[in-house]
């Protein structure tokens, strides 16, 4: 008797021992397919069984004791599937009870696995259903099931600190989430969602106001566009872009070549029917009858006369000169010389530097109120840190296709304050209209666009 006592003793002692070396093989573990081989294989040494079969939360079986890698094809594979989800996922650790299957879940059972099982679930799992069965042929001791469960409690925790806590953030997320949201002993008035509910619908009523957001760019006001007197070809920019000129400073000059030639031509257009004027005024003395042609060398002589002073008129607006002082505003000197140009044709600005606005465009899907006055902030691409501020000074009526191909309305804006920044200078505007609530200013474009597509 006392010889049997120790030999129990022995086999309580290695089994501690067993289960020591297994709690340090699992938190020496690096990868999570070690801890699961370990599990399914090393579990033998504390009690024997024929068939370990281990799931991580989904139905279908992740690793099967003496398999590196289970067939997913397999009927066996398919069935476990089936009974995880059937009956397994719900089950409270202890023996599974086989006598309480359906018929046809007994059959397959008596097929595929041993009559006696110990499910161990996952009960701390984010995963609804992880857990461990064991089966075999002979009934599982409650010595036995104390042990192997103390250990799968071991490699349940070794897990999860492998995987960083990542199942317990999700079954926070699941469960602990929905309880703290919605407590069944509190009535719904002092239920935390409620006031949530209430909060978010009183931060959707705050008063903000309606903006939108818009290319821009500071242009100049009123700018003095130089058109081109006479039709003909540039010969000479006298001017670099953005130089500074004053009232008379030439700016770019014609080809007046063709136009002296032809000046010289009238001019002696002109000498020749002033000689034939003269000699018809002497001729007349003797011959009255020559009156008629007089009076109609005359009129040669004034219409010579007119076409020469055009053509010096022309001659002399061959250099353009600058009528305002500012700045002259063009792409390049080098583009200008030898283009061909038609009369009235735009060649260059000459705007005043100190003075600029605000040029946005509005898309026709953003347009809202603006009325004059309304405050306008250009985030220029070189300062954006800087906003240049302004207040709408008109809204185009009608909207304009702009080169990229969109449709928008032309907004400009005055200044606040002088600004010191170059004009052309481009960036983002926000335009702020009236006063609304939050919700309506984030719901304002999905609204939009489900009114376009349901047509309502």
């Amino acid at each position: 008797m006392a010889v049997q006592m120790r030999s129990q003793a022995e086999l309580v002692n290695d089994r501690m021992f067993t289960l020591l070396e297994l709690s340090r093989q699992a938190r020496a573990a690096e990868r999570g397919e070690e801890l699961d081989y370990l599990v399914v294989n090393s579990t033998h040494r504390l009690a024997p069984y024929r068939q370990a079969i281990l799931w991580h939360g989904d139905h279908r079986p992740a690793a099967l004791s003496g398999l590196m890698a289970p067939d997913a094809n397999a009927p066996m594979m398919g069935w476990l599937t089936d009974l995880h989800r059937d009956v397994l996922s719900t089950l409270e650790a202890g023996p599974v009870e086989v006598g309480s299957l359906s018929e046809a879940d007994q059959a397959a059972w008596q097929e595929y696995l041993p009559p006696f099982a110990l499910w161990l679930p996952d009960g701390s799992a984010g995963e609804a259903g992880a857990g461990l069965l064991l089966v075999r042929e002979m009934a599982w001791t409650e010595p036995e099931s104390t042990l192997i469960e103390e250990w799968w409690q071991v490699w349940v925790h070794a897990r999860r600190s492998l995987e960083g806590g990542g199942k317990t953030r999700r079954r926070f997320s699941l469960e602990i989430v929905k309880q703290w949201l919605l407590p069944a002993e509190r009535p719904w008035y002092r239920k935390r969602l409620t006031w949530i509910g209430a909060g978010f619908l009183v931060l959707m009523l705050f008063p903000v106001r309606m903006t939108v957001v818009a290319p821009g760019q500071l242009v100049p006001v009123d700018p003095l566009w130089v058109r081109a007197p006479i039709e003909g070809v540039v010969a000479e920019v006298l001017v670099s872009p953005t130089d500074k000129v004053a009232v008379g400073d030439p700016l770019f000059s014609f080809d007046d070549e063709v136009l002296e030639s032809r000046v010289e031509v009238s001019r002696r257009a002109l000498e020749t029917a002033t000689a034939q004027y003269q000699q018809l005024t002497q001729q007349v003395l003797s011959d009255e009858d020559l009156g008629a042609e007089l009076i109609e060398a005359a009129g040669a002589v004034e219409q010579k006369r007119a076409e020469l002073r055009f053509l010096e008129s022309r001659l002399s607006d061959s250099t353009v000169r600058a009528k305002r002082a500012g700045v002259a505003i063009f792409d390049s000197a080098s583009a200008l010389v030898g283009q061909p140009v038609a009369v009235g044709e735009r060649i260059m600005r000459i705007v005043d530097p100190g003075k600029s606005e605000i040029e946005a465009w509005l898309p026709v899907a953003d347009a809202v109120d603006l009325p004059p006055g309304s405050p306008v902030n250009l985030y220029l691409s070189s300062a954006p840190l800087d906003p240049v501020s302004g207040e709408v000074r008109y809204v185009a009526y009608d909207a304009t296709e702009r080169p990229s191909g969109n449709v928008a309305y032309r907004v400009r804006a005055t200044l606040d304050q002088a600004d010191r920044s170059r004009i052309g200078l481009k960036g983002t505007t926000r335009l702020s209209g009236g006063w609304t609530t939050l919700g309506y200013w984030i719901l304002r474009r999905p609204i939009a666009s489900l009114r376009t597509r349901v047509g309502m």
